[in-house]
């Protein structure tokens, strides 16, 4: 057989293509395999990364802002005075009817910040997505142990005493409806906690987004991965542009009362609540 022959024999080709295919199988289990021990960390709640740097807030932002043209288009923000102004200690508050919330928050933060988010979001892709999302200022808001959210509240508070800009979705999960549902009450706490060891007031930010079209609640039967994936490729029938109103920062002395002791979480929540709302512009 001739080597030209030779070189274009199918069994040739076939053990070349397995031979790079195994190469690149094993180069891959052996990066993985580095990656474990912050794949661990990451997906551990309460488990506080080093903050965002200056590049890896730039790198969000480009991911935002495709996304957000690609799935929303134009959005419109208002009342960013009440975010940009604000030096005290804060936390975003914002209504969660879709996936990509924070990235629209994040353009209106427009810096470094902390995003809360539900576990399965870090351990998506075997934990490689959580690492991504880590180095960008994300951290897990729940794992496999059931600790009532001890964990998350004390590294949040840590974060947030720190000087670190804190957003949070105080729903829980998205609803692909304007309606907002009922509120969890680990963000007044974690600034009321916060508040007490700092000895001064912390504020909480409220931020409602309107979209110029929703999904609808049908899509929550779904399993979560495929309702963001049905949103997104969805994004022709989407894509009807948004409006983000940042309202009047609320300080934990109008939550809670001057000793921070005269209202219970539940009523801190509804004031919350009732904020948020207010904020909703009813239209694009």
């Amino acid at each position: 057989m001739s080597i030209q022959a030779l070189i274009h024999s199918p069994l040739l080709i076939i053990g070349g293509l397995f031979l790079l295919t195994l190469g690149v199988t094993i180069w891959a289990r052996r990066w993985y395999n580095s990656l474990r021990p912050q794949i661990k960390n990451v997906t551990t709640c309460g488990y506080i990364a080093p903050p965002p740097t200056p590049e890896a807030v730039r790198s969000l932002n480009r991911v935002a802002r495709f996304f957000i043209n690609v799935q929303v288009g134009k959005v419109r923000y208002v009342g960013l005075e009440n975010l940009h102004d604000l030096k005290e200690p804060s936390i975003v508050s914002a209504n969660h009817p879709h996936w990509i919330d924070p990235l629209i928050i994040s353009q209106a933060v427009n810096g470094p910040a902390r995003y809360m988010a539900h576990g399965r979001v870090m351990q998506s892709l075997g934990g490689l997505f959580g690492v991504y999302m880590s180095k960008r200022g994300v951290f897990a808001a729940q794992d496999d142990i059931k600790d009532g959210g001890v964990r998350t509240r004390e590294a949040a508070t840590q974060m947030l005493v720190s000087g670190q800009q804190m957003v949070i979705f105080p729903e829980g999960l998205t609803n692909f409806s304007p309606s907002i549902e009922d509120l969890r009450p680990g963000n007044v706490k974690i600034a009321r906690e916060a508040a007490i060891r700092l000895g001064k007031p912390v504020y909480i930010v409220p931020a409602y987004t309107r979209y110029g079209k929703y999904p609808g609640k049908w899509l929550s039967k779904l399993d979560r991965a495929v309702q963001y994936f049905v949103v997104l490729l969805g994004f022709a029938l989407y894509r009807r542009g948004a409006v983000c109103t940042i309202g009047k920062p609320i300080s934990t002395e109008e939550l809670y009362g001057p000793t921070l002791t005269e209202r219970t979480d539940d009523e801190a929540m509804a004031l919350l609540k009732e904020r948020l709302v207010s904020l909703d512009p009813t239209h694009v």
